[in-house]
């Protein structure tokens, strides 16, 4: 059975005739420089971004709820004036306190320093 095999595929190898031997010729031109050239390394890349730091933060003065308190005038002639020193209590501890004050026309002291 095996000889039968062999004899079967020599047959079918010779009735298939020679086999065709396939050629091709290849012709070109150099030029010694490309004729397209890829683009700079940069193109494929965005440039690096450059940051500045930010500007430090303003702070507003608060906004004044309420109008500053007009100066206390100053003594004119005539106006009967005194200095006065005495003990106030801030925060808890005693602490002497000094200015002018000066007698207003209907009788009551107001402090002007």
């Amino acid at each position: 059975m095996k000889r039968l095999l062999v004899l079967a595929v020599a047959a079918a190898l010779t009735a298939a005739g020679p086999a065709v031997a396939h050629t091709s010729v290849g012709v070109g031109i150099g030029f010694g420089f490309p004729l397209y050239a890829p683009p700079p390394p940069y193109y494929y890349a965005p440039p690096p971004y450059y940051y500045y730091p930010p500007p430090p933060p303003y702070y507003a003065p608060p906004p004044v709820a309420y109008p500053a308190p007009a100066p206390a005038p100053a003594p004119t002639a005539g106006q009967e004036c005194r200095e006065y020193r005495t003990t106030t209590t801030i925060d808890g501890k005693p602490q002497e306190t000094f200015g002018t004050a000066c007698r207003q026309p209907d009788g009551r002291w107001r402090i002007i320093d």
